[in-house]
């Protein structure tokens, strides 16, 4: 796999900033200084932008997911004819321009996407290892200089004046520890040793981030991964074989001293044990709040607040399910209610085409995902389709199906996934035209 080249690197870095450069801007915004507000945010995303831009920047426009692409513009128009036509809750001038200025940046990254050279493929992983670590060593500062973090609370930046330690976003950084890990990975096949050590390093980090941020989502989907990847990647003989092998008398040895040494280290380091049992504490008992109050037998000990906001709009949209369901054929207008769960909000909202096109384009980019586990004929595709599965996840679990950080990355897989040519290329070619001929199968859209 290849490392580095001026023109492919800089606009894998612009990609990597406007859908997975959240957690370095929050760190800049946060810990730095630069800025709470959310001009600084948009900033982050048009930097992203000019990295990505470059001479044949909308020269030459590159075959995408035909199908994907489809379903997810019949829900961009609904959601725009909906804000304009339909839409008795956001009016709001400030929360106006807010909207119709994440559409811009949602179209604009599209557009740059369907532009930037299919190159980027072999340069996409290389930064993302990169930018990951960095990220993660972001947020280790942040948590080394509040003086209010204490080890067993989640990861995360702080926002705002710092006066609480867990008042921040985990999700970021989990994600970013999930593509830590998973782009690692990956790139441990580059033949060059110290990207190999690299690679083990910010694997390594990766892992205790996602296990210090806590977030059962991430962690959630993680082991899906972990799960597929094995699935994909075995079979029923090299399974027996795993298993005779790791039976022997020699490997059974091995483990026994390996486990004796560990068990060893950590008796003899009681605070590093105190630690990991402080994190396995706070995350069962957040296991058990969550399920309690789902179950509606949580008291006032044992209630997730988080998992009871949810469980309430559930309610609510029940309420309209049994009480008024014609009203769901159209929905009930633009963004009317917070359901914290996208899948579910998309027919609240938007109704019974806004489900359809909305969930139809995740459950095709999900096929695509699993296709590309599958298929393994390309590093790119596969972590691509491994890091969606932590999306795919939270739309039952957080969020809104208009909010760009999903449509960001929806951009990207309509882009890259389902797109057999990137696999099939020869090196030195393109499969790219000129705008002046447009039937040609590259430029069909």
């Amino acid at each position: 796999m290849k490392l580095f080249d001026f023109k492919y690197t800089r606009q894998s870095i612009g990609i990597f900033l406007v859908f997975m450069g959240s957690p370095l801007i929050f760190f800049f915004k946060e810990t730095l200084g630069f800025g709470g507000s959310s001009a600084f945010t948009v900033a982050g995303f048009c930097s992203g932008f000019v990295f990505m831009v470059s001479t044949d920047t909308f020269k030459k426009f590159y075959k995408l997911n035909t199908p994907i692409f489809r379903l997810g513009l019949i829900f961009t128009l609904i959601s725009l004819i909906y804000f304009y036509a339909y839409n008795e809750v956001y009016t709001d001038s400030y929360v106006v321009g807010r909207d119709i200025a994440n559409y811009i940046l949602i179209a604009v990254f599209f557009f740059m996407l369907v532009s930037v050279p299919n190159e980027v493929k072999d340069y996409f992983l290389p930064v993302t290892v990169a930018l990951t670590f960095l990220g993660s060593i972001c947020l280790i500062y942040s948590m080394a200089t509040n003086p209010l973090f204490v080890l067993g609370q989640r990861a995360t930046v702080v926002f705002g004046d710092g006066t609480s330690a867990s008042n921040g976003n985990p999700h970021v950084y989990a994600r970013n520890a999930f593509a830590g890990i998973f782009a690692s990975y990956f790139m441990f096949q580059t033949r060059n040793s110290l990207w190999k050590l690299f690679c083990i390093a910010n694997f390594l980090i990766s892992l205790a981030i996602l296990v210090m941020a806590q977030v059962r989502t991430i962690l959630l989907a993680f082991f899906m991964a972990v799960a597929l990847y094995v699935y994909y990647n075995s079979s029923p003989s090299s399974i027996k074989n795993a298993i005779k092998g790791f039976f022997s008398p020699r490997n059974i040895l091995i483990m026994l001293l390996l486990f004796a040494g560990v068990v060893y280290y950590f008796m003899t380091h009681q605070q590093l044990l105190d630690i990991l049992i402080n994190y396995y504490d706070n995350s069962s008992t957040a296991l058990t709040k969550a399920i309690l109050t789902a179950a509606g037998m949580a008291d006032e000990k044992t209630i997730d607040y988080s998992a009871m906001g949810r469980v309430g709009n559930f309610e609510f949209f029940k309420s309209i399910l049994y009480g008024e369901p014609q009203s769901l054929i159209l929905g009930k207008g633009y963004r009317f209610w917070y359901m914290d769960m996208p899948i579910v909000e998309a027919l609240l909202d938007y109704g019974i085409i806004g489900l359809w096109s909305f969930g139809l384009m995740n459950l095709l980019i999900l096929k695509e995902s699993l296709k590309a586990m599958k298929a393994r004929n390309n590093p790119f595709t596969m972590f691509l389709a491994y890091f969606y599965l932590t999306y795919f996840l939270g739309l039952f679990t957080g969020g809104r199906p208009n909010d760009t950080p999903y449509w960001f990355v929806f951009a990207v897989m309509i882009r890259f996934m389902g797109v057999t040519y990137l696999d099939l290329l020869p090196k030195g070619t393109t499969s790219s035209v000129e705008n002046s001929n447009p039937t040609s199968p590259a430029t069909q859209v």
